[in-house]
């Protein structure tokens, strides 16, 4: 009880004032953009770039966490495309789009905030990895589905495919600043580049910023979502079936790698994997089902449905991995 009331109530009662900004209109649901935007470009880029900059090599080249996250993230979609392939009966490459709905978390607008208020700077450190492990493997897994499924139907060159796949899986995963950032504090922090003072200063400033404001954002957000719940064109056991995935299945896959098959010796490190497979499903996955016309009308439904539930089951991580 004590940690529900040190750290779950206070984060969600920050996602609380957004939601009740939007309701009383003290700020308009456009404000959100703006306010992602500031958390996407500058404030969260900061943060990482500080947090892995500054921290020890042996600490980001960490083998065990590394391999941990990536058996989390295989086990869950492998059993996603398994259950949609032969109980739902989709087709290829369709089941990988319900692949990334279950392993793609919403890791930077929530996870690395709601880690860094629970747990404080320290915390970025693995969260910055694991939001780079989990972006560069299951982009590489839908591109790469996608891509082959549309080379085959082409029949294109097989150099040409791979090119093109490589391109586009590079572009996905590293032209965006939280990634470039998380790149670039890793460079500095391999090759032992002291931070000149400025530099420090800036993103010391500015990176805390970054957690509250895409707390309050997502509250905020939820206000103008009365439209997607309209949406009539899913399958409520689909529905169900990913909600249980991603915000029970994955967790658990989590706990099982980190803690059985991979046991890490920071209780940190291990605690802050638990409670990022546990995020609801990030809104990028919606970029990628309109690039590919899969899933377009269903995937705001399903973050929305995540991100509501996982109000509930984040709760539970919490008290049950700090408690």
């Amino acid at each position: 009880m004590i940690v529900l009331f040190q750290v779950v109530i206070p984060i969600f009662a920050i996602i609380l004032c957004g939601f009740l900004a939007g309701r009383l209109s003290l700020l308009s649901f456009n404000s959100t953009s703006s306010l992602n935007n500031f958390v996407y470009y500058f404030a969260l880029p900061a943060l990482l770039f500080f947090s892995l900059a500054t921290a020890p090599v042996d600490r980001i080249l960490n083998v065990k966490f590394i391999l941990a996250n990536l058996c989390i993230i295989f086990s869950c979609f492998a059993l996603t495309v398994l259950i949609f392939k032969y109980i739902f009966k989709k087709t290829f490459p369709e089941v990988s789009m319900y692949g990334m709905v279950t392993t793609y978390g919403n890791t930077g607008f929530m996870g690395i905030p709601l880690l860094v208020a629970a747990f404080g700077q320290e915390a970025a450190v693995p969260a910055a990895i694991v939001t780079f492990i989990y972006d560069l493997t299951i982009i590489t897994l839908v591109v790469g589905s996608f891509e082959a499924a549309k080379a085959m139907n082409k029949k294109h060159d097989g150099q040409t495919s791979f090119l093109s796949l490589s391109g586009m899986i590079a572009k996905s995963v590293l032209l965006n600043p939280i990634n470039a950032s998380l790149l670039l504090g890793i460079i500095v922090a391999v090759s032992q580049i002291p931070l000149p003072d400025p530099v420090y200063v800036f993103t010391d400033t500015l990176g805390p910023a970054a957690g509250p404001t895409a707390l309050f954002a997502l509250g905020l957000g939820l206000t103008g979502q009365r439209s997607v719940l309209k949406n009539k064109t899913y399958q409520l056991p689909e529905m169900l079936t990913l909600i249980g995935l991603k915000l029970i299945a994955l967790p658990l896959f989590a706990i099982l790698f980190v803690y059985v098959v991979f046991p890490l010796d920071d209780d940190l490190w291990a605690t802050s994997v638990v409670i990022l497979s546990a995020l609801p499903t990030g809104a990028i996955v919606y970029v990628f089902a309109e690039k590919y016309q899969t899933l377009v009308k269903q995937i705001p439904l399903y973050i929305l449905a995540t991100t509501v539930v996982s109000v509930m089951t984040i709760s539970i991580f919490l008290v049950v991995m700090i408690g």
